[in-house]
This record gives structure tokens, C-alpha cells and sequence, in this order.
């Protein structure tokens, strides 16, 4: 996530935030089961997953409180509206949307082609309230 502006402090997150996702496909390409690693958490994969919204499509509205990710920009472009900025911030192909334990956002596809995140996240296999993301 890009720092603020200048005079773009508060929160671009309003009432019209979706709370589904909408033409969004997301496939899971390889995990690690941290409890078998050094690191030891036990319940918790690292993994890496692709996240495809097709135009028009978007990410419900969603925080990462238990789930810290990493989103690269790999096709297309996204427009983030997060609680971090107060204005929305586009993010360009190569950019990486740092997904840290404050961030309460969502992303939408204004393109006209696909637009991909390749996502590298840590996920606790026993949180129930991940919805759409597990």
C-alpha cells in the first residue's frame, strides 16, 4: 500500500463498499505448513495464490487482522479504496500492495482486460471468519 499524500489522510472506505465478490476467481498455486517449518505455527500456512477480476469485478471489502499478504500486480491494474488513504489509489502493473494487520480495504478492476494479483500471504487454517479467502 502506497503511504498517504499530503492532505490525503482518513479513509476511502464509505458506505458502497461490497460486501461480495464480483467476478473474481481465485486459485491456490503451491503452501507451506509453517508448524513443520523452524518457525513452528503450528495452523498456519504460508501461501501463494492468484486473485483474477475480470472488468467490472472487485474484492469484497475485507481486513487482514490474522492474515499479513503481500499482492503483487501482475496483469492489469487495480483501484484500492482502503482505510489507510483517503482517496482511492491505483495500483499499476509491478506494484506490490503491502496487506499489513491494519489495512481494512477493497479492490476493483476499471480495465478493460483482466487484472491479476499474484498474493503470497500466511493463513491460519482454523479462522473461520476468512469467508472468501481460504
Amino acid at each position: 500500500m502506497q503511504a498517504n499524500a499530503p492532505g490525503q489522510e482518513g479513509s476511502a472506505i464509505d458506505d458502497s463498499a461490497p460486501t461480495e465478490n464480483y467476478l473474481v476467481e481465485t486459485e491456490e498455486l503451491d503452501a507451506i505448513d509453517l508448524g513443520k517449518e523452524k518457525v513452528n505455527i503450528p495452523n498456519h500456512n504460508l501461501r501463494m495464490r492468484t486473485i483474477t477480476v475480470q472488468p467490472g469485478g472487485h474484492v469484497l471489502l475485507h481486513g487482514h487482522e490474522n492474515r499479513p499478504a503481500l499482492a503483487l500486480v501482475t496483469e492489469g491494474e487495480f483501484v484500492e479504496y482502503s482505510n489507510e488513504c483517503g482517496v482511492p489509489v491505483i495500483h499499476k502493473l509491478g506494484e506490490v500492495i503491502n496487506e499489513n494487520s491494519n489495512v481494512q480495504h477493497w479492490v476493483k478492476n476499471n480495465g478493460d482486460t483482466p487484472a491479476v494479483l499474484t498474493v503470497t500471504d500466511i493463513v491460519d487454517l482454523t479462522d473461520t471468519q476468512q469467508g472468501n479467502f481460504k
